[in-house]
């Protein structure tokens, strides 16, 4: 006994099954996949000169993070700088576990090598991260950390993000011996007025004087090079 399809049948069927093998790759390209910042020792060229200092790159290859909305914080970062590192996710507000302050006692720094993986949902707006062990922020352990709303993604303009640090030849520690008078603390430069000292330079005002733009797409560190420390 044969069984005769109609060409409308046929089609039918056909777009049903090809439907159905599609459906999971869609899906699976939804799902968040992982990204990578790799805490890292870079060169780079401070008026001619040499300069070796620290960086947050993404597997872009940028200094620092942007999500597009509605993405996950889902974030391994690897320690590259040879020694042990931590790095606080300012304008976030995961568990005390994933905030990476380690002076809380909730969360240990990241060993040489070590990769960390961070889960949570991500705050919109135009933010910072930094080292928050020793005076590893001073020298340049910081980057940009924006991400975007759907209104951000709608506007027609073009983003730029500007992280400034000021800059001194000379090691943050000799600077903040001389600063007060041989008595280095912990990480008490983070003070409860809201200020921070990066570099020798006080920085005041909202997230620790990060500036906040609506130009966010491309990031570039700005150094105030002038060799100066207060």
């Amino acid at each position: 006994m044969s069984t005769q399809f109609s060409r409308r049948a046929f089609l039918g069927a056909s777009l049903a099954l090809a439907g159905s093998v599609a459906l999971p790759r869609f899906v699976q390209a939804q799902q968040p996949s992982t990204r990578t910042l790799v805490a890292e020792r870079r060169v780079i060229d401070v008026l001619g000169k040499p300069a070796d200092v620290f960086g947050i790159r993404n597997e872009l290859g940028r200094q620092g993070l942007f999500l597009p909305a509605g993405e996950r914080f889902l974030v391994d970062l690897e320690n590259q700088i040879g020694t042990e590192t931590i790095i606080h996710w300012h304008g976030q507000v995961p568990d005390p576990a994933q905030d990476g302050v380690s002076d809380t006692g909730y969360v240990s720094p990241l060993g040489a090598g070590e990769i960390r993986s961070f889960d949570f949902p991500a705050r919109s707006g135009t933010h910072w991260m930094h080292s928050h062990h020793g005076l590893q922020e001073q020298s340049l352990l910081a980057a940009p950390l924006v991400v975007y709303t759907a209104e951000d993604e709608a506007a027609d303009l073009q983003d730029e993000t500007v992280l400034l640090h000021d800059f001194s030849f000379r090691s943050p520690e000799e600077i903040l011996a001389e600063l007060t008078g041989g008595d280095i603390g912990g990480h008490g430069m983070h003070g409860s007025d809201n200020t921070a000292m990066s570099g020798g330079m006080v920085m005041g005002g909202m997230d620790h004087g990060m500036m906040s733009m609506d130009l966010n797409d491309v990031a570039y560190d700005a150094f105030l090079a002038n060799d100066r420390t207060l």
